[in-house]
């Protein structure tokens, strides 16, 4: 068992994965008009998520772990992009996109989390979990574009703060199951349902 966990814990580093939810949360938070944070602080959250989540992608494929960067080395550039978009207009440099291209923007990376969430069906319950919720948060927002009501933006944002507390979780789970040396806090892995239900057989 103490091998096993070894092997799969660092499939998203668990760095990556704290970026991850730590650009999420304040994303959100930017979207929602009570909670709002000053434009500045979000910018410098994310301006320093996606690069950690850019140099730890580049890092994993240096080490050879190919499904972690080819998560985290899009989605820092996606914040890096988000930047352009969404902060910079408000400090005064450009212009906000319009409806149509920020639709276009969003559903672009809603459907490469919709490819990740394909290929993530031999990972682990809680990635396969974060996949779908963030890609269910992509889609939201790009509908919320469309339309006036709010509605899908209070869906995506719902959404995407339950797949910040899902990283969250990996990252305990995966630092306390290395610890212990066995598995403590499930995760879901694959092998590890496998033999459960070889065992009830």
């Amino acid at each position: 068992m103490t091998s096993y966990v070894q092997q799969q814990q660092d499939k998203l580093p668990t760095t990556g994965l704290l970026a991850l939810a730590a650009t999420l949360t304040i994303y959100i938070l930017s979207l929602i008009e009570p909670c709002k944070p000053p434009v500045h602080i979000t910018g410098i959250i994310l301006l320093g998520g996606g690069c950690l989540q850019l140099l730890t992608g580049i890092r994993s494929q240096q080490q050879g772990q190919a499904y972690a960067a080819a998560t985290l080395l899009p989605l820092g550039i996606f914040w890096l992009s988000l930047i352009s978009y969404e902060i910079s207009p408000q400090l005064g440099v450009g212009r906000h996109p319009d409806s149509i291209t920020m639709f276009s923007f969003m559903s672009l990376w809603g459907l490469f989390v919709a490819i990740l969430f394909l290929a993530s069906f031999r990972q682990s319950v809680a990635i396969q979990t974060l996949y779908g919720a963030m890609m269910f948060f992509f889609l939201a927002l790009a509908m919320d574009h469309l339309r006036d009501d709010r509605v899908f933006l209070y869906l995506g944002c719902s959404v995407g703060l339950f797949a910040s507390l899902v990283a969250v979780y990996m990252v305990i789970a995966q630092g306390y199951n290395r610890i212990r040396g066995r598995v403590v806090l499930p995760l879901g892995e694959w092998d590890t349902i496998a033999t459960k239900s070889d065992d009830i057989n």
